[in-house]
């Protein structure tokens, strides 16, 4: 008996008894070869594993979702105020830690720095007003800026609005809300991503008669202008490295942000010219295949409350 491995010509027996035959437990390369379709059949198969794959993780992902926690007070240049139903507006001092979905706001020339026990970090500008939501790890920007820095493993922070609805897949991105003429209604929203992805959703407090908004992808290095809720223009480059050197939310605070892996890197395809083609290839042969986003339900904003009612009696002389 002649021992072979798996996909050669086998022989048993001795000398006029000899069988031959070639093995069926997995075929050689040579077999591969001369089996076109067998080659195409297993490309194929490989290909849908991977596509269910990212199907699986990407419904996981909105399934399993890990509160934020409580946020701690990091640092405050100027003032800022936290909002709690049925409570009076209270002052923000360092080091202290906000949960139950308080409503925040800072003052003209103020900067706030929140950090959660994930290593989340939220940067607020002037004249910013936002309420958290730490169990859905997300927060409602009504105006002002927000700067989100999170890792890809701990599921990010969104930020939510009347006009588009910004998921990230742990990314480090700004969002600016600039409020309307009658100061009411939002004129527009900016998200500026400088690693990692933030899918642009559509929200569903849109006209019922709009035809629905598909989503929009934001990559590193881009930036989109949001106008109307129903509309997503194609993201523009702008510079990384003028960001993070000039951006008051990435350097105007005494502490500085950890160190990005994928910034230096993003920095340093952007410089030889790599980077916008990147981002094209991606669109194209890998984000593609996702799914449509459902639109995202607005979350139940915290309302300030209104004076006490005032009641006048006249009595009959």
């Amino acid at each position: 008996m002649v021992k072979s491995p798996p996909g050669c010509i086998v022989s048993y027996g001795r000398g006029e008894d000899v069988v031959t035959h070639r093995t069926s437990l997995w075929p050689g390369r040579s077999a591969l070869r001369r089996w076109p379709t067998l080659r195409g059949a297993l490309r194929l198969g490989c290909g849908l594993l991977l596509l269910c794959w990212l199907l699986l993780s990407q419904a996981s992902a909105e399934v399993r979702v890990l509160p934020l926690g409580p946020a701690e007070v990091h640092e405050l240049v100027g003032s800022a105020w936290f909002h709690q139903a049925s409570q009076p507006r209270q002052p923000i001092r360092r080091g202290m830690k906000l949960s139950d979905t308080p409503w925040l706001e800072t003052a003209a020339g103020a900067r706030l720095e929140l950090r959660f026990a994930d290593g989340t970090i939220l940067r607020l500008g002037e004249n910013t007003q936002v309420t958290l939501f730490p169990s859905d790890r997300r927060l409602w920007l009504s105006l002002g800026k927000a700067l989100v820095v999170s890792d890809h493993t701990t599921g990010g922070l969104s930020v939510l609005s009347d006009l588009v609805s910004l998921l990230p897949e742990g990314t480090s991105y700004l969002t600016e809300a600039k409020a309307g003429p009658d100061g009411k209604t939002l004129a527009s929203v900016t998200v500026t991503v400088i690693e990692g992805v933030v899918c642009a959703c559509p929200v569903t407090n849109s006209s019922p008669d709009a035809q629905p908004t598909r989503d929009t992808l934001v990559l590193p290095g881009e930036q989109m202008i949001v106008r109307d809720p129903t509309q997503r223009p194609k993201p523009q480059m702008i510079q990384i490295k003028t960001f993070v050197e000039s951006a008051p939310l990435w350097i105007g605070f005494a502490s500085k942000l950890p160190e990005r892996r994928w910034i230096p890197i993003n920095i340093d395809n952007q410089r030889r010219g790599i980077l916008e083609g990147r981002n094209s290839r991606l669109r194209r042969e890998i984000f593609w295949k996702r799914p449509a986003h459902a639109p995202v339900p607005p979350l139940k904003k915290f309302v300030e409350q209104a004076a006490p009612p005032r009641v006048n009696y006249d009595f009959p002389e």
